[in-house]
């Protein structure tokens, strides 16, 4: 029986499993005959929107792990320091690519739209009041 081609979302929710618990989508789909390729599973996340949802959070969820794994490898005494550096480096890199709101170095400002839409008529009778003023 060859690889599942045909969306479900039981083959969705164990991708983004193994995803959120670290596991790189290539190795998943290569060391799960029962999962589609990752070429299937990128042409579903263009084409279902709910499982693209669930597969970004995914994508959080393994930021998040990746930032507990590289503060127990910074703890770890028995790793060498520049490989340990190397290490916690990638995790925070990738971690910062995963989740850039939480994890990335720069910070996002979310801005409320207050303006308010005006007509053409109000605008010239406002314009006109102001020029009043004056």
């Amino acid at each position: 029986m060859g690889r599942p081609t045909v969306y479900t979302e039981d083959i969705g929710d164990l991708i983004c499993d193994g995803v959120a618990r670290k596991t790189p989508l290539a190795r998943l789909c290569d060391e799960n005959d029962e999962l589609p390729s990752p070429r299937t599973v990128y042409r579903w996340l263009r084409t279902y929107k709910e499982f693209c949802q669930n597969y970004t959070r995914a994508k959080e969820d393994q930021a998040d792990y990746l930032v507990e794994e590289a503060l127990s490898i910074a703890d770890d005494l028995d790793v060498d320091p520049q490989h340990k550096r190397i290490m916690v480096d990638t995790r925070k890199w990738v971690a910062s690519r995963f989740n850039a709101k939480k994890y990335g170095d720069k910070q996002f400002i979310e801005t409320k739209d207050t303006t308010e839409d005006v007509s053409d008529e109000a605008l010239k009778d406002r314009i006109a009041a102001l020029m009043a003023k004056k």
